[in-house]
């Protein structure tokens, strides 16, 4: 199976802003055999050599390499069983989505996020629309485990965060799309306070995401696909906990034998 996934998560941050684009663009290519790099010039207004710079920083020497890398992942994918109806073809849609997002899974990266949960003086967990849920389940999680955390929904006590926020906090956001203007101003201004921010949103390059301090990214949402979309957050969150618990454990038997 084609590590295509696991190389553009490791080499994300070594890309360009053009470089990401690149890449952006190919995943949402439907045909990928028939792609050119003048399809790729003509709808992003870049040069050849960009498009074969991205490849080489995902260890794809020439265009023709990174093509095929996405090639052989799609068609590693058809081979799941062929569409007989609507709810099969949303059974595998969700499969192929849930595939994408583990690919894109960094465990040193969440193991940083479950660092900074623990030693935090306190949490906001936040979501608007339809992430609020997301934010709300994480944050009772959360308080099983005796974290000092809250969720915030409501517009007005997400526009206080940066007034109490300090140096010392942290925010969990919750973003299908991460292209929410007003929680993004929010977020500028709680930075200012050094407050640590993680984002849990799709894997498009937002201004949400460059304004956090860490993220953890799900395959790219569609509007037809909201629910999918959901469950990737959620599996995303799932993750942090069952992370978290690992690291939590130890510290319970270690007061446990005090006692």
């Amino acid at each position: 199976m084609s590590d295509i996934y696991k190389d553009i998560n490791s080499n994300y941050e070594r890309l360009s802003e053009a470089e990401r684009e690149v890449i952006e663009f190919i995943l949402r290519f439907e045909d990928i055999e028939g792609l050119k790099l003048k399809d790729i010039k003509d709808a992003l207004y870049i040069s050849n050599s960009t498009v074969i710079r991205a490849g080489k920083k995902l260890n794809y020497p020439t265009f023709k390499e990174l093509k095929f890398g996405f090639v052989q992942a799609r068609e590693q994918k058809k081979r799941s069983s062929p569409v007989k109806s609507d709810f099969l073809y949303e059974v595998n849609s969700i499969k192929k989505d849930t595939l994408t997002t583990l690919e894109l899974v960094d465990e040193k990266n969440i193991d940083k996020i479950c660092n900074c949960l623990i030693n935090a003086r306190r949490i906001f967990c936040i979501g608007t629309g339809s992430s609020s849920q997301m934010a709300s389940e994480f944050n009772y999680k959360l308080k099983s485990i005796d974290l000092w955390t809250n969720n915030f929904s409501d517009p007005f006590l997400v526009e206080r965060i940066p007034q109490i926020s300090t140096f010392q906090d942290v925010i969990v956001v919750f973003s299908l799309s991460g292209q929410v203007d007003e929680i993004n101003e929010i977020m500028i201004k709680a930075k200012c306070n050094r407050t640590t921010i993680i984002v849990i949103t799709n894997m498009a390059e937002t201004k949400l995401r460059s304004i956090s301090t860490y993220s953890i990214v799900t395959s790219n949402p569609s509007n037809k696909k909201k629910l999918c979309s959901r469950l990737m957050l959620y599996m995303m969150s799932s993750l942090i906990y069952e992370k978290l618990l690992t690291k939590k454990e130890p510290e319970t038997k270690a007061f446990s034998f005090e006692k």
